[in-house]
C-alpha cells in the first residue's frame, strides 16, 4: 500500500510530495496511509478449506500447513 501523503514531525508539515521543499532538510518524513477495512474469508472459502481438509484428494500434511494456506489467502485479500 502506498502512502497518500507525507508528514514531517520536526515541523508539522504535511504534503502529498515526499520531496516537498517545506520539509526540514535531512529530516525524517513519515508516510500517511488510509485505514483499510479488514477483508475476511467468505463462507464459500471457509467451506472450501474445510472440504480440502477432509477430502482425500487434497491433503495437508498437518494443521500447520492448512493454517499457512489460509494465512496466505488472507494476506492476498488484504494487500
Amino acid at each position: 500500500m502506498k502512502p497518500i501523503a507525507w508528514y514531517d514531525p520536526s515541523n508539522g508539515m504535511v504534503s502529498t510530495d515526499q520531496d516537498c521543499p517545506l520539509f526540514t532538510p535531512l529530516g525524517q518524513v513519515w508516510g500517511l496511509y488510509l485505514k483499510q477495512e479488514w477483508v475476511g474469508l467468505t463462507n464459500e472459502e471457509k467451506e472450501k478449506f474445510k472440504g480440502d481438509w477432509i477430502s482425500t484428494n487434497i491433503h495437508y500434511a498437518n494443521i500447520s500447513e492448512l493454517m499457512d494456506v489460509i494465512e496466505q489467502t488472507l494476506k492476498e485479500k488484504n494487500t
